[in-house]
């Protein structure tokens, strides 16, 4: 676990190092030329205005002085203030809407690639960890995008047009105050280095325990079925510990930073406070323009601080990004739209007929060190009823999964009549087939919502047809709000047998021409049973029709029984040929007789 959490680290930070890479995934989601413009004029404009506020002073102050005040000096520098402010406040609105512009775009591409990324993905990474890469990566590049680059830009003016202006004043004050700045930042700068360290370690912390957070939520039930509680404390303890101590390396690099600026800020200020004083006193420095060196001074030294934070900061964005660019360099799925000539030439050839579905050959094995199947070859004919039995871990159900296409065989392929299903549009092949499984997956919304998930149906009848067929008629009815009531997250206000039903009438709705059977009767009663497979037995009129049967007594009329073993096909036929030549599936039958009993 540890290694692969550093491995991922480093991954993560060698990616984020990337300046271009950075820059090119932002560009791609930028808002129109001309706001961005004007959110920069807005900077400059402010920035501009605020160097000319310290000049504005020095005049006040030597009228001040020299009692003769003029009503203009006091409007010119109102009339500057309001404007300055104003300029400010649309800056800041403006760099936020582009700022927020950016990140709806990215997170809408990243969205839509996690989307149509397949499953060995989720295979591979948790879903708390992926949630953490749209949500909080995104979140660090949006808070740089706002708060840093027009601070930055602005302070760069701020900082150059100062130096200027100092110069003019008095250049042997300005000298000092350049010496002493730079130097206060080189003692600062290595502070710095360490708070991007310690912020990216806690990002990263952040992201894990998220992931965990995730995990458990998900699988509460069977962490509480499983005494599992005094575990995930203990795991989330450590993470949560880990926290604190990242927030603790924190506070004290800020408890540092924070003293030693302001007392470097002070030192400076009481150097040329002590030093103007005097030139003052020798006539060769005016009040007014003490006060104004003092006035950019301030203006000076806080953009370099500003500067500081823009560069962790953008450590901190580039290694977001980086995350991001992993996730949207992964392979996604492979869809052609419905209005391609791609898609219109498969309709074309295989809409007409029932096709066959063929494996040739057909190895696979979630890792590459461990085969499931072996050069499976197995050819199911159209319209007809095939059954697959076998001991567990035979692959059965991975067999469901190459035919959806979750997985690619590692060898051999799999035909639709003559076609290579790798090489149809995958909506309109997914589109042929209804999964029925064993506990069928509910999202949290409506029972409306789940009959019609993925489908453009509206069409009330035939809703009340699909229900009826799968014997829901009663239990709907029994329902106050009936198709709008709610079903709870992943369906658990619904039983088993209800998620069942649902799953068939969603299976019967979706008019498939494959149809896909995990022991879909399992946790009916004999009653609901017998109706459900009255209903099924219509369903699969005319229907390519797979079940996978772990009750036999079910599939006694299947028109071609498959056993599997190890990965292989060890025989086929009917129940009775089976059970006249195939000694497991006779000894398989015979159990399940006896436990009947």
């Amino acid at each position: 676990m540890k290694d692969r959490e550093a491995s991922r680290a480093g991954a993560t930070e060698a990616a984020g190092m990337n300046v271009v890479q950075f820059f090119k995934l932002i560009m791609k989601h930028k808002p129109a030329a001309w706001l961005i413009a004007a959110a920069v004029l807005l900077g400059i404009g402010e920035t501009a205005l605020s160097l000319a506020i310290p000049l504005l002073t020095r005049d006040m102050v030597e009228e001040l002085s020299a009692s003769s005040l003029r009503a203009a000096t006091i409007f010119v520098l109102g009339a500057v203030f309001l404007t300055q402010t104003a300029m400010s406040g649309f800056s800041v609105y403006t760099m936020s809407y582009i700022g927020q512009y950016v990140i709806s775009g990215l997170r809408g591409e990243v969205w839509g690639r996690v989307l149509k990324l397949p499953i060995p993905f989720f295979d591979r990474n948790s879903s708390g960890e992926t949630m953490s890469r749209v949500t909080n990566d995104t979140n660090v590049i949006k808070d740089f995008i706002v708060g840093h680059v027009i601070s930055f830009l602005g302070g760069i003016i701020s900082v150059v047009g100062g130096v200027i202006l100092l110069l003019t004043i008095d250049w042997r004050l300005t000298l000092l105050m350049l010496v002493a700045v730079p130097a206060a930042l080189l003692i600062l700068w290595p502070l710095g280095s360490r708070m991007f360290k310690v912020s990216k370690a806690m990002q990263d912390e952040t992201a894990l325990f998220q992931g965990d957070l995730g995990r458990v939520l998900s699988d509460i039930r069977l962490v509480k079925a499983s005494l599992a509680e005094p575990l995930e404390k203990r795991q989330g303890s450590f993470r949560i510990a880990r926290l604190f101590q990242f927030g603790l390396q924190e506070a004290k690099i800020v408890s540092i930073v924070s003293p030693l600026m302001m007392s470097v800020m002070l030192l400076i200020l009481v150097m040329l406070i002590g030093y103007g004083g005097v030139r003052v006193a020798q006539g060769s420095l005016s009040g007014g323009e003490l006060v104004a060196i003092i006035l950019y001074m301030f203006q000076i030294v806080m953009p370099f601080t500003q500067m500081a934070s823009f560069f962790t900061q953008f450590q901190k964005a580039m290694g977001a990004s980086g995350r991001l660019q992993e996730l949207l360099d992964e392979h996604p799925e492979q869809y052609a739209h419905a209005d391609t000539a791609e898609h219109h030439a498969y309709e074309a050839s295989s809409a007409a007929t029932k096709q066959p579905i063929e494996f040739v050959d057909v190895g696979f094995g979630y890792t590459p060190d461990r085969g499931l199947l072996q050069s499976l070859s197995l050819r199911i004919e159209p319209g007809q009823m095939t059954a697959f039995v076998g001991p567990s871990g035979t692959g059965k159900t991975t067999l469901f999964s190459l035919i959806e296409r979750f997985y690619e065989p590692s060898s051999g392929f799999i035909k639709y009549g003559e076609h290579p299903i790798a090489d149809m549009p995958l909506e309109a092949w997914r589109g042929r087939i209804a999964y029925v499984s064993q506990d069928s997956p509910m999202m949290a919304g409506t029972i409306r919502h789940n009959l019609t998930y993925g489908l453009d149906l509206t069409d009330e009848v035939r809703l009340r047809e699909a229900i009826g067929q799968a014997n829901l008629t009663s239990f709907l009815s029994s329902l106050p709000e009936g198709f709008e009531t709610e079903v709870g997250e992943r369906g658990v206000k619904l039983s088993g047998g209800q998620r069942q039903r649902l799953g068939i009438a969603r299976a019967i709705l979706r008019d498939p021409d494959i149809l896909l059977l995990d022991e879909a009767t399992a946790h009916l009663d004999s009653e609901s049973e017998r109706l459900v497979q009255e209903a099924l037995q219509a369903l699969m009129q005319g229907r390519t029709t797979l079940v996978i049967a772990h009750r036999l007594s079910t599939i006694r009329g299947a028109d071609r029984i498959v056993v599997l073993e190890k990965g292989e096909v060890t025989g086929q036929g009917t129940h009775a040929e089976l059970m006249e030549s195939h000694e497991l599936y006779n000894k398989l039958v015979q159990q399940q007789f006896v436990a009947d009993i």
